[in-house]
C-alpha cells in the first residue's frame, strides 16, 4: 500500500471542512415537507445543491483516498464507495448506504420533482447521517494513517 501524501490529507481535510459547512446548512431543510419542496424554489434549490455538493465532495475524498490508498480505479461513483468500505477504509454499511446516495446525485440533474423529493426527503431522513458518519470515518483514517 502506498502512503498517502500530506497533500492528498491537506486535500481531504479541506473536503471534510467543505461538508462539515454543507451539513450545517442542509440542517435548516431537514424538516421539508413536499409541498414546500414543491412551491418554493429557492428551498428547492438550495436542498438540492446542498445534497449534490456533499455528495460530490465525498466523491473526491472517496478517488482522493483510492489513490492514495493505491486501490484498483473504480468504473462507477457507487463502486469508489464499496471499494471503500471493502478496503476497510469506512464501514461497509455506510459505504453501500453512500453508494445509493451517488444515484441520487445522478438523478437530481435528470428528473421531475415527485421522482426527485422521493431522494430528498431520504437523503434528509438518513443521508445527512451518513454524511456525518462518512465525516467522522475519514477523520478517523487520517489520525491512523499519521501516527
Amino acid at each position: 500500500m502506498a502512503p498517502i501524501t500530506d497533500e492528498q490529507v491537506i486535500s481531504i481535510v479541506r473536503r471534510l471542512r467543505f461538508i462539515a459547512t454543507e451539513l450545517e446548512d442542509i440542517k435548516a431543510y431537514a424538516q421539508m415537507d413536499y409541498f414546500q419542496y414543491q412551491s418554493d424554489r429557492k428551498s428547492r434549490r438550495d436542498v438540492e445543491r446542498i445534497i449534490e455538493n456533499l455528495i460530490n465532495a465525498a466523491l473526491d475524498i472517496a478517488k482522493i483516498l483510492i489513490a492514495g490508498e493505491d486501490l484498483e480505479v473504480p468504473e462507477t461513483y457507487r463502486q469508489a464507495f464499496i471499494q471503500l468500505g471493502e478496503a476497510g477504509i469506512i464501514d461497509k454499511e455506510l459505504a453501500l448506504a453512500l453508494a445509493e446516495k451517488a444515484r441520487t446525485r445522478n438523478i437530481l440533474a435528470h428528473q421531475y420533482l415527485d421522482i426527485k423529493w422521493e431522494l430528498i426527503k431520504d437523503f434528509l431522513a438518513t443521508g445527512i447521517a451518513n454524511m456525518e458518519q462518512f465525516k467522522q470515518q475519514v477523520e478517523q483514517r487520517l489520525i491512523t494513517l499519521r501516527d
